[in-house]
């Protein structure tokens, strides 16, 4: 028998709370991991990389499908048959990682420019085979114990870094870097079985009579999810074969800091849905409280980015990768501006999944296909990475507003907007006051502060937070959160 669902305002803020701690601790390490690859394989070589990357994680999405989640939502309903789902989901996850591992090696075979990248490429593309396993990591979602997935990820980060360090020392190449991506790999997938082995019981005998839900499901959520990630990394390959690879290092530069940020809305709904998965049915009300709470700090995260990158786009960039990287400056604020929609769309996807709307949000998902396609080959020639970077946000304009205009409709729910506008009047002045600290000669360290302890105080000041929250978060005494979560 697994362990309740159901837990306290004070456990999920805290679990919610190590998440994000933890994922800065490896937005900072991924960082410095980023700005070594840039240095050991300059910026053309960077841009393969970047590409070879991107094709990995579009043929990972249909080894994915939709899997996890699914398992999920009915391991949480039927916690009697827990054990016979993660081992429909391990089962199914392995068998599909062989076929999907060779689909991914021919294609990085395909576009490769060199032999160094094609070996490179078949390295990362082994990725997918050892890495099937970690599917056993939703045991820690279903126990809400996210600090373990987030320990597994920070000892990832380490080694990689590690590796990189000693690869960037001796000078090696690009099929060096991908043969220690491959072994921090092999190590997390090993360390997450072991662990989820020792939490939940996991009967593989018996289950592919559970496959046929699962993927009755999964087919067409991974089908969305396919799409999805087409449109969202295809514009990185198009740009090393539209504009080459120094236009793609470049992209590549600014999108990884758009990867690298994202721990934050996936940090929230790792958390909450299983929550929501279990109270929807039962408690609606509560599962659009939680909906509409998610949707509020999400908000509150993402906007200040958004603002921060607009001022301070340049000094980050050439700060971060150096001067040869200042003329990606100008699509940071772009891809900001589609985190904000990814935030939501996390919220979305997640929801898609428990209202089982998967088959509308297919529909959806190709339309931002054919938009993000259609328009890049149009306009990369001409314009380079930036079109790319200003196409993905205009797909995920029209996604996100599909896919949370089919959620709320379904949830009916009106969401409430006063605190939002509130958020969006901190984020303004934050941004204006960083504006003019960095008018007045301000560096880029001080610029975070001002951003930092301006956002902060509009926060308190116009009330979307209260001081006692936020004492009571840094005495991990959650109770005065009760009420929103």
């Amino acid at each position: 028998m697994s362990e309740p669902v159901a837990v306290s305002a004070r456990r999920v803020t805290f679990d919610v709370a190590v998440q994000i701690g933890a994922r800065i601790l490896n937005l900072a390490l991924g960082v410095v991991v980023t700005l070594l690859l840039v240095r050991g394989l300059g910026s053309r070589g960077f841009g393969i990389w970047s590409a070879l990357f991107a094709v990995g994680q579009i043929a990972g999405s249909f080894g994915d499908l939709g899997l996890n989640g699914i398992t999920i939502s009915r391991a949480a309903r039927d916690t009697e048959r827990e054990g016979s789902w993660l081992g429909a989901l391990l089962s199914l996850r392995l068998l599909l990682a062989i076929p999907i591992t060779l689909a991914s090696l021919t294609a990085i075979l395909l576009i490769a420019p060199t032999n160094q990248a094609r070996l490179a490429g078949a390295l990362i593309a082994g990725v997918m085979l050892v890495g099937a396993p970690t599917a056993l990591g939703v045991v820690f979602q279903l126990r809400v114990r996210n600090h373990i997935p987030m320990a597994i990820m920070t000892l990832n980060s380490i080694v990689w870094g590690a590796g990189v360090v000693v690869i960037t020392a001796i000078s090696g190449g690009i099929a060096a870097f991908a043969a220690v991506f491959l072994a921090s790999s092999a190590l997390t997938s090993a360390v997450t079985v072991l662990l989820a082995l020792r939490m939940a019981h996991v009967r593989l005998g018996g289950t592919t009579g559970l496959w046929r839900p699962l993927l009755r499901v999964g087919v067409v959520t991974g089908a969305a999810g396919i799409l999805v990630t087409l449109y969202v990394r295809l514009d990185q390959v198009l740009v090393l074969q539209l504009a080459g690879s120094r236009q793609a290092g470049l992209y590549g530069a600014a999108y990884r800091l758009l990867d690298q940020i994202q721990f934050i809305p996936i940090s929230m709904m790792t958390t909450l849905f299983p929550l929501i998965a279990a109270s929807y049915r039962s408690r609606p009300e509560q599962a659009r409280s939680l909906l509409q709470t998610a949707g509020e700090y999400l908000t509150m995260a993402s906007l200040p980015i958004l603002a921060f990158t607009i001022v301070a786009a340049s000094p980050i960039m050439t700060r971060l990768f150096g001067p040869e990287f200042a003329a990606a400056a100008p699509a940071l604020p772009v891809l900001a501006g589609v985190f904000v929609l990814i935030s939501f769309g996390y919220l979305a996807g997640n929801m898609v999944v428990i209202l089982e709307l998967q088959r509308r949000f297919l529909r959806f998902a190709a339309v931002g296909l054919a938009i993000n396609a259609l328009l890049n080959i149009a306009f990369i020639p001409s314009f380079g990475f930036l079109a790319a970077a200003w196409i993905t946000l205009a797909t995920e304009v029209v996604v996100m507003t599909l896919g949370m205009r089919a959620v709320l409709g379904a949830l009916a729910m009106r969401p409430r907007f006063g605190r939002l506008l509130r958020i969006l009047l901190a984020a303004l002045i934050m941004g204006l006051t960083t504006w003019l600290a960095r008018v007045a000669g301000a560096p880029l360290g001080g610029l975070v502060v001002v951003s930092a302890v301006g956002y902060l105080s509009c926060l308190l000041l116009l009330r979307v937070i209260k001081v006692g929250e936020v004492l009571a978060l840094l005495r991990k005494d959650t109770s005065s959160f009760g009420a929103q979560m």
